[in-house]
């Protein structure tokens, strides 16, 4: 079992390092966007837990900024791997 595994992440990592270099942009920026919208709403999920009052409306935009970061970073990366997939042929 743990042979199998190593043996498939050296496949992903091997396929990986095959990306041209903009498609490994798109990714890579996308990525940067994904920390800074999750640093940020992280931010502000502790902002508003340690000061006096928690306020709901904050809350809700701080876990919205949360999720919205996830679902960027899924977007970029499948859409690198479309970009490069599409015009290797």
């Amino acid at each position: 079992m743990e042979r199998n595994l190593g043996k498939n992440i050296e496949k992903i990592f091997s396929a990986f390092r095959k990306i041209d270099n903009y498609p490994k942009a798109i990714i890579k920026y996308g990525a940067i966007a994904f920390l800074l919208l999750f640093a940020a709403g992280t931010g502000l999920v502790v902002f508003n837990h340690t000061r006096l009052g928690v306020d709901a409306y904050l809350e809700f935009v701080a876990n919205s900024v949360i999720k919205n970061s996830f679902t960027v970073l899924a977007e970029v990366v499948i859409g690198g791997l479309l970009f490069d997939y599409i015009f290797k042929k």
